[in-house]
């Protein structure tokens, strides 16, 4: 087999442990052909949490541990990746290099209304059951995970004041003083220090709201997220300093059943999946006449006034031709519809460049699935770019993109390995 044809994918052994803390609380290990699938669902754009779902199909005795206590249910996983190349069906996968590992331990939850049994219900078509029939027959289970926590300190009130100090310190200070250590935080775009910053009777994540929509933490927006790892605030922009981590698209005509990752070197592999996989959706026309080349942000209070270019909409449009269009000159170069000014009174000073970036954002969004990518290097700060073997496909998508959702199943491929599936939405600004 040529190195051009060998096929790479990050395969995982999972080890699932559920825990019930009541009365009878009790540690079992779900063994791995219970385990049906891990669903890790992460809407970046729309949510602060991810949804967690492992699904298993296992005893009538495990539901009915769960159901006991099912809010005293915790769930512990730990997924060991690696590298293997995949061969013939006949042939067990290699391990040729190692991956990164995912692993946590969270709260679950579990609908008791929708199982299919607990101690209460002993018969089953109106005969009495058996032990050995609880035992033997093996039903659906769907436990959702939740970092309990994390969701509890958001939903804290915020402090009301803080005096001479920058936004940073104000989030630190506001982290830290709830006992929340495992954080990141990016460094922002306003260093400015204020004055005083008053809060109105707010929950910390209504706080960062506040902060990023009065103050401005970053100039295309704020992202708050709570991943596996920790809380992170980050920006929007696509140019964030991070590496970005190529995606390789085949050509159509590329008969090979390549996917997961390509070697580049020995210890270097990148994703890598077919052009069929990869969906780009545009909406240019429509964005051109909803919007104007530039967007004009205007402070009511101190009549400061910001504009943005909309270049990625309007490539053509050179400093000169936005200058004279945003200043009213008598020759106007462009016919085309006036975007209304947006009026504010707040001291955020990137009003306009953000509302540019998520108009950017929806020109072209580009949908992207695989199978055996490495999920364990992917997080709400990871940026792509798509390297296309089809040149002529490749045209205008030479850019950095962000992740606006991302889902990955991971579920069992043979024995005890498991592989994701992923889907991603990706977007650019």
């Amino acid at each position: 087999m040529s190195s051009k044809t060998e096929k790479f994918s990050v395969l995982y052994k999972l080890s699932l442990f559920l825990q019930t803390k009541g009365d009878a609380g009790s540690v079992f290990r779900i063994p791995t052909a219970d385990i049906v699938s891990i669903a890790m669902i992460h809407n970046y754009d729309t949510a602060m949490f991810p949804i967690i779902r492992v699904r298993l199909y296992s005893d009538l005795s495990t539901i009915e541990k769960l159901t006991q206590y099912p809010d005293q249910i915790y769930v512990s996983l730990n997924m060991t990746g690696n590298i293997y190349r995949m061969g013939d069906e006949n042939k067990s996968p290699e391990l040729v290099n190692g991956a990164n590992n995912i692993n946590f331990s969270l709260k679950g939850y579990i609908e008791n209304k929708n199982t299919p049994t607990s101690t209460m219900d002993q018969y089953d078509h109106g005969l009495k059951k058996t032990s050995d029939l609880n035992i033997n027959r093996k039903v659906p289970i769907d436990v959702y995970c939740y970092d309990a926590e994390k969701i509890h300190f958001m939903r804290k009130k915020a402090p009301s004041i803080f005096k001479e100090t920058s936004l940073t310190t104000v989030i630190e200070s506001m982290f830290r003083n709830q006992g929340i250590v495992d954080y990141t935080i990016e460094p922002m775009r306003n260093q400015n220090k204020f004055d005083q910053v008053l809060f109105p009777n707010l929950s910390i994540s209504e706080a960062l709201s506040y902060l990023d929509n009065k103050y401005g933490m970053y100039s295309k927006g704020a992202q708050v997220y709570g991943d596996l790892n920790g809380l992170t605030i980050c920006s929007t922009d696509v140019e964030n300093s991070t590496l970005p981590k190529p995606i390789h698209v085949e050509g159509f005509k590329n008969s090979s059943d390549m996917g997961g990752m390509r070697r580049i070197n020995s210890q270097l592999y990148q994703m890598n999946t077919k052009a069929e996989n990869v969906s780009v959706i545009s909406e240019t026309d429509i964005e051109r006449v909803l919007n104007s080349e530039t967007i004009t942000s205007i402070n009511v209070r101190d009549l400061d006034i910001q504009n943005e270019t909309m270049v990625k909409l309007y490539p053509n449009m050179s400093k000169d031709m936005t200058t004279r269009v945003s200043s009213n000159s008598i020759s106007m170069l462009l016919d085309k519809i006036s975007t209304p000014d947006i009026l504010h009174k707040t001291l955020n000073q990137y009003i306009a460049e953000s509302y540019a970036a998520r108009v950017t954002e929806r020109i072209t969004r580009v949908d992207v699935s695989g199978v055996g990518f490495d999920i364990g290097k992917l997080n709400i700060r990871t940026r792509y770019n798509l390297i296309f073997d089809s040149p002529i496909r490749g045209m205008k998508m030479n850019q950095y993109y962000r992740a606006t959702r991302v889902v990955h199943v991971i579920s069992n491929l043979d024995s005890d390995l498991f592989i994701a599936q992923t889907t991603m939405s990706l977007c650019s600004n």
